[in-house]
Formats: structure tokens, sequence, C-alpha cells
């Protein structure tokens, strides 16, 4: 799904799949925002914070933060929080900044790495910086703002019914799964570290 070229570059959001689409996508981003579907978002959340940071140690996030630009963790459950962290790192700076949202798909999931749960993700919190004036939308973006968007009634449903869903309610994991489903239920952002750790923000 990804191309060799930064063909959205001139858009303000931008979104792309895994460590070949944040290639394509990162060329003068000022924030990467690496969104987790639900095997990633239940784990970084919840030891971020209990313990208050997580030793980050995906391909993705490696690349992210060679990058340079300021790397954040997203997902259903804090796209609100993370959404004002951006406004607010765009008032900091005093200029606007391009946002690269990139999904980090499960290597496991069957397929060639789409995973619903991580597309949800993704448009939720590409929903979620419209709402606060962060809307130039790359047609990928938009896409996946409008599948969030257009479902989001049924996302806890969709969730527990998604393949990742499915392969952890096998592992006994039903709690993690419906937990991972609820939208806007923290408002803690992990702000990734020159250490390579999530740290809580």
């Amino acid at each position: 799904m990804s191309t060799a070229d930064n063909q959205q570059g001139r858009y303000e959001v931008r979104f792309e799949w895994g460590t070949a689409g944040l290639s394509a996508v990162a060329d003068g981003a000022g924030v990467i925002i690496v969104v987790q579907g639900i095997a990633g978002a239940r784990q970084t959340s919840a030891v971020v914070e209990a313990h208050g940071r997580e030793r980050a140690d995906t391909a993705i996030v490696d690349a992210a933060l060679a990058s340079g630009a300021c790397v954040l963790a997203a997902s259903l459950g804090n796209r609100t929080a993370v959404a004002t962290y951006v406004l607010q790192h765009q008032v900091d700076r005093g200029e606007r900044v391009r946002v690269a949202i990139v999904a980090d798909t499960d290597p496991d999931a069957v397929g060639s790495g789409f995973a619903v749960d991580a597309l949800f993700a993704a448009g939720a919190v590409i929903d979620a910086l419209a709402a606060v004036g962060i809307d130039y939308a790359s047609p990928e973006a938009a896409a996946a703002c409008a599948a969030f968007t257009g479902l989001e009634r049924a996302i806890g449903h969709l969730y527990t019914a998604s393949t990742a869903g499915q392969r952890l309610i096998a592992e006994g994991r039903r709690d993690a799964v419906v937990a991972a489903g609820k939208i806007d239920a923290s408002k803690r952002v992990p702000v990734l570290g020159d250490d390579g750790y999530w740290v809580a923000s």
C-alpha cells in the first residue's frame, strides 16, 4: 500500500502502513503518530500508565525515532488526548506542522499486514485531529477517517470480531480486547524519548 515517493507530501495529515509506509510519508513531518492496534495499544498504554515508561522495540518505532520528529503512540483509547497534544505542539512551535500517521501492523497478522483494528484506530486519530483544526488530509488519511466515522457506533463489536481480536480472545484475553475498543478511555499520551522509551505525558 506504500509508494517509494512521498506522494502525500503536500498534505498536513498523511497516513500509511508499516515501516515502508513510514519512509513514504515521514519527510517533512514534525510529528509522527505510531498507531497501534489491539495488542500493541493495550501493552503500551497499560505499562506506561502503570510505570510511567516502556521500552519501544518495534522496527517502525526505531525508524520513527531516527526521523528526528516528535513521536507519539496512539490508539482508539487516547485519540483525543493525542490530537490535543499535537495542537499544543504546534502552538509551542509557533507554526503548523505536518503529521505522519503510520499503522504499526502486527507481523503475525493474517494477510499482507492490513489490520482492520489498526485502520479504525488510525481513522479515529485522524478524526480527532480534524476536530481540533488539523484537517488538510491526504486521500489515504481521509479514507481511514471515513472508515472510522462510518462505523464508529459498531467499533466495539468490530474490535472483538476482527482477526486480531479473535486471536486474543482465543488466548483468554477478551477483557483486553473489549478495553482496547473503548474510544477516548485515556488522557495519557506516550511520547518517544531519545532513549527509545515511551514516556507518559
